[in-house]
Parts: structure tokens; C-alpha cells; sequence
């Protein structure tokens, strides 16, 4: 049997990439650039994507790559992983992930992110093996690749490249969550400085599932009218994690969010905490303890808001 070799992608790869992302996720992956081999071919030629890929003879049976987002030179996303079904759990994604973590000094990159999907533990064992800390979650957050007919709760990691460092604040966490946020303050460290303030200080986009808040930070006004959108609207905020957070995160969570962990803000130094408002009912086993927590933080949190909507419905 012919060898499995990691390498590079070449623009012949580009069909049979397509093809094994129909084979592995049918119609359903959530980026439909990867059924179009002149768009796989176009992120790779404009560095946009540094994509690996499996081959067995002339056939692709993997492909993982790393994505950049617009504007940033120095971070990058581990996506786009798909093997071949009949060679799953035969190693293929670790390599292919493991290569292109150990490619990341020498593109330049300080910062690796992950979205790892919920519905299957492999993508979460995945992130673990490549060292990888779990830093929040995304409830509800994209439609499922598998075609389950339910949004797909993601778990976000996060790795640092050689000695570059992304610290968090050095601020007092809030005592309900300190439990999750001064472990990593100790894996990621922390630093005085403030994070340079942004261009676009609220942002509010009606997405699939949700609508999306972006903020820098909070006050008692903002979260009034955040409160007074339609309460049947799942919310999910992204908030600037500065010296202000202590403040911010009693008045979201006084107005009915619940806080979901932290997440690496885009194209930015620093991050943002993750806050969220009707979630949909669900049963999850994660491979992170401290996920599982915050997921099961959330359910009860969006259990006890149906109850609520019902008893006042009577």
C-alpha cells in the first residue's frame, strides 16, 4: 500500500481538495469557498491560506490549512481540516495540524487559533494533542457540517507561538469566574498595558442564528437598550477585555447574559470576553472540563429563561 505524504499544496491539488470536502461534509461545510477549486487556488496563491495536503499516489485524502484573517500578519487560524472517511483516526489531522503549527515561526505568526466543533469529540481531542488551551465557547454559533438541522456550539482555543505573548489584563476577576480566568492569565500572563482603542467602538450585525454585538466596553445606558431588543433575540457579544471588565460583566449579566470565557479579538493584540443570551437547549459532553462548565452554565442559565417566558405567558 502506497505511503500517505504530507506536503505543500500545488494548484493541481485544487479539484480534489473540493471533492474530498464534498465527500467528508456533503454540502453542508460552513465555508463554501471550498467547493470552488479557483477559490482554494486564489486564498493559497494570496497567502491567505497556507494549506497542507494528504496524498496517497495522485489522490488528496487530507487537507488542513492556516488562515489568515484580513489585515493581520501575525495570527492565523488552524481550519479547513477534512480526511478522507475511510482513513479517519489514522493519524492524518494530527500530522497535517502538527506540521503547520511547527510551520508558524517561520511565516511569522505569534498567535494560533482553533474553532473546534461539538457535535463529535475528534475535532476537541485534535486541538488538545496540538496543544491548544480552550479559552470560550460559541453557543449556537454556525450551522452544523454535518447536517444535524441545529447550529453548532464551537469551543475556542488558543496557542502562542515560541516566546511571543498575548497577555490578558492584570485586573480583579470577577469571583463567579474566577475559576476559569486565572488559569489562563497564568498560561497566557498578564500585563498593565491597555489595549489600543478601536476604530469601531459598537458594532451590531444581524448574522444566521444570532445577532452579533462588538463593543469595547459597557455602560448602564448601553446595556439598557441591549436589554430592550426582542427578548426572543439570541444576543452574542463580544466586549474589549480591558480594566473596565469587572463593571461591564455585572451589567451583562445583570441584563440576562451570561458570560461564555474569552476569545483572541481579530486582528488585535489583545481580547475580547464572550457574553450570550437564549441559547438553544442541548445536551453536550466536552472534552474540556472547563467548557463543559461554561456550557452547562449557559443551558441552566437559558432553562431558567423558558420557564420564565412561559410562567409570564400563563
Amino acid at each position: 500500500m502506497n505511503q500517505t505524504l504530507i506536503r505543500p499544496f500545488r494548484p493541481t491539488d485544487s479539484a480534489s481538495a473540493c471533492e474530498l470536502f464534498r465527500q467528508v461534509y456533503g454540502d453542508h461545510y460552513v465555508s463554501p469557498d471550498v467547493y470552488m477549486p479557483h477559490m482554494i487556488c486564489q486564498h493559497n496563491q494570496q497567502k491567505r491560506w497556507q494549506s497542507l495536503v494528504a496524498v496517497i499516489g495522485d489522490r488528496v485524502v487530507g487537507h488542513a490549512a492556516l488562515c489568515r484573517p484580513a489585515g493581520s500578519a501575525e495570527e492565523a487560524e488552524l481550519a479547513l481540516v477534512a480526511v478522507e472517511p475511510g482513513l479517519q483516526g489514522g493519524q492524518i489531522a494530527t500530522r497535517l495540524g502538527q506540521q503547520l503549527v511547527d510551520r508558524c515561526p517561520d511565516l511569522g505568526l505569534t498567535r494560533l487559533s482553533i474553532k473546534q466543533v461539538t457535535s463529535h469529540p475528534y475535532s476537541q481531542q485534535l486541538a488538545q494533542r496540538l496543544g491548544f488551551h480552550d479559552t470560550g465557547l460559541l453557543p449556537d454559533y454556525v450551522p452544523s457540517p454535518f447536517a444535524t438541522g441545529q447550529a453548532e456550539t464551537i469551543v475556542v482555543g488558543c496557542q502562542t507561538i515560541s516566546s511571543a505573548h498575548r497577555p490578558l489584563p492584570s485586573i480583579q476577576w470577577p469571583s463567579q469566574h474566577r475559576w476559569l480566568l486565572e488559569p489562563l492569565a497564568v498560561q497566557f500572563g498578564t500585563t498593565h498595558d491597555k489595549p489600543p482603542a478601536g476604530i469601531h467602538p459598537l458594532q451590531l450585525r444581524h448574522l444566521p442564528g444570532r445577532v452579533d454585538v462588538v463593543a469595547e466596553r459597557m455602560d448602564a445606558c448601553l446595556v439598557g437598550q441591549l436589554r430592550r431588543l426582542p427578548i426572543h433575540w439570541p444576543l452574542s457579544v463580544r466586549l474589549g477585555l480591558g480594566e473596565h471588565f469587572g463593571t461591564d460583566y455585572r451589567l451583562l449579566m445583570g441584563a440576562g447574559l451570561i458570560f461564555a470565557g474569552i476569545i483572541p479579538a481579530e486582528s488585535a493584540p489583545g481580547w475580547q470576553a464572550l457574553f450570550h443570551r437564549v441559547a438553544q437547549a442541548r445536551q453536550l459532553t466536552l472534552h474540556s472540563t472547563p467548557m463543559q462548565r461554561l456550557h452547562d452554565e449557559l443551558q441552566a442559565h437559558a432553562l431558567a429563561w423558558r420557564n420564565a417566558q412561559a410562567s409570564s405567558a400563563a
